[in-house]
């Protein structure tokens, strides 16, 4: 390991030596080369001539004018045009060409908004010029020194509704106070965020000033326009509605309710985020809700102990029947009621709850009969049964047995005879009931 060390470290000293004589003989050469030259006989003349020429005091300003002014100058500035309009200079740009370019944008923007072609009215020429580049203008300062020049031009404001236009503004700025004037007129508070609906861009175009539009007349052909969203945030006190709830008591009568709990509202503090497009609420989303407190429910009885009083629904007065004659008129009078043609003894039920008030045979055809008052502008009879099985002044409830059909009366076989009256005006039972 030691002699490759060694050797390495020989061959490293080699090369080093052989770069050493290498620039030491190049060092010799350009030596021999520069005296050489030195020698030759030019440079003794040249030196005469310029101390000839140093004697002379016109050539001595020359020279230092040159260099301290002449020189400069040439190194500090390059070549332009100075750009003149209407006989005045109004400044200077680097070619002809960047003025060509200027003045084509501003007749080509004041034609497509006029509508027809716009040519620059004064007179536009330049010259060539030398400048710095600080003295040249760049596109936008020649732009308005142009627009300055001329008396009808202008850097108007037009504003676009969804790609169309809607109407020019002297500025942009004036164009901004317009657009935030229909804003505010739909604003409540200072916080509201407001935007349109609609698509909205301002772009400024150079122009004639008379295309501007009149503020006011603008305003009011613009409103119309646009749709304002705007959202606030409103923090407000809302009542908290209690629930009444009913239970039944079996030990109250039926027409009877009363409060065992008196109810109370409850109270929350509702901050929400209110949405109103032009003007009017369109959503109402809630942030945060605090209760302070809690609704009481209010709780009301419902007396269910039955004193007479009909439901206003009719159930069927018996089972198992044949139906044999409708509410209608037959042998020359009305047929008040609707037959049920049972046998004999079967089940006779109230259609509904309610207080007898007549129960027997009055001789009147309809035999052993029960007339029920429902206490509700309804009451209902049964006629022809074998037997009565309530008294007058019974309360009955729905559904409940009252007597057994029979044949008695004037009767042509057992059935019963069904009746309905409201507010003592006999009715078609089966407009209220389904018989058939």
């Amino acid at each position: 390991m030691r002699t490759v060390m060694r050797n390495l470290f020989s061959i490293l000293c080699g090369l080093l030596s052989c770069l050493i004589y290498g620039l030491i003989s190049v060092v010799l050469f350009l030596d021999r080369v520069i005296c050489a030259i030195y020698d030759l006989p030019l440079w003794g003349k040249l030196a005469h001539a310029f101390r000839s020429l140093a004697r002379r005091r016109a050539v001595c300003a020359c020279a230092v004018f040159a260099t301290c002014f002449i020189l400069p100058a040439v190194l500090l500035t390059h070549g332009g045009v100075v750009v003149m309009a209407g006989g005045r200079a109004i400044g200077m740009v680097e070619s002809r060409a960047v003025l060509g370019t200027a003045i084509a944008t501003i007749e080509e923007q004041a034609s497509a908004l006029q509508g027809s072609d716009y040519v620059l009215p004064c007179e536009i020429s330049c010259s060539p010029s030398r400048g710095t580049s600080s003295q040249f203008l760049n596109p936008d300062e020649l732009t308005a020194a142009l627009i300055d020049s001329t008396d009808d031009l202008g850097t108007l404001a037009v504003i676009s509704v969804d790609g169309e236009q809607a109407g020019v503004c002297q500025s942009s700025e004036e164009a901004q106070t317009l657009l935030d004037r229909i804003k505010s007129s739909y604003t409540t508070v200072a916080n509201e965020q407001a935007e349109f609906l609609q698509s909205v861009r301002v772009d400024r175009v150079i122009a004639p000033t008379a295309l501007a539009a009149d503020f006011g007349t603008l305003y009011q052909e613009l409103s119309p326009q646009l749709d304002v969203s705007s959202t606030r945030s409103v923090t407000y006190t809302e009542e908290i509605p209690y629930e009444t709830i009913t239970r039944e008591n079996e030990e109250m009568d039926q027409n009877r309710e009363a409060t065992v709990q008196p109810g109370q509202a409850g109270e929350a503090v509702v901050t929400a985020q209110i949405l109103t497009i032009d003007g009017q609420e369109r959503g109402r989303t809630v942030v945060e809700r605090t209760v302070l407190s809690q609704a009481t429910n209010e709780i009301v009885e419902i007396g269910t102990k039955n004193i007479g009083i009909g439901t206003g629904e009719f159930c069927r007065p018996m089972d198992n029947y044949t139906f044999t004659s409708a509410f209608k008129w037959r042998w020359g009078k009305l047929h008040s009621g609707v037959d049920l043609a049972v046998d004999e003894g079967t089940p006779v039920y109230a259609a509904d709850n309610g207080k007898v008030i007549l129960a027997e045979d009055a001789g009147d055809g309809y035999g052993n009969y029960i007339i029920l008052d429902h206490q509700n502008g309804f009451k209902t009879l049964y006629a022809h049964n074998s037997q009565l099985l309530v008294s007058v002044g019974d309360v009955v409830a729905k559904g409940e047995q009252i007597a057994c059909s029979g044949n008695s009366g004037n009767s042509t076989g057992p059935h019963l005879h069904f009746e309905v009256q409201v507010n003592d005006e006999k009715v078609d039972p089966q407009m209220y009931v389904s018989l058939t």
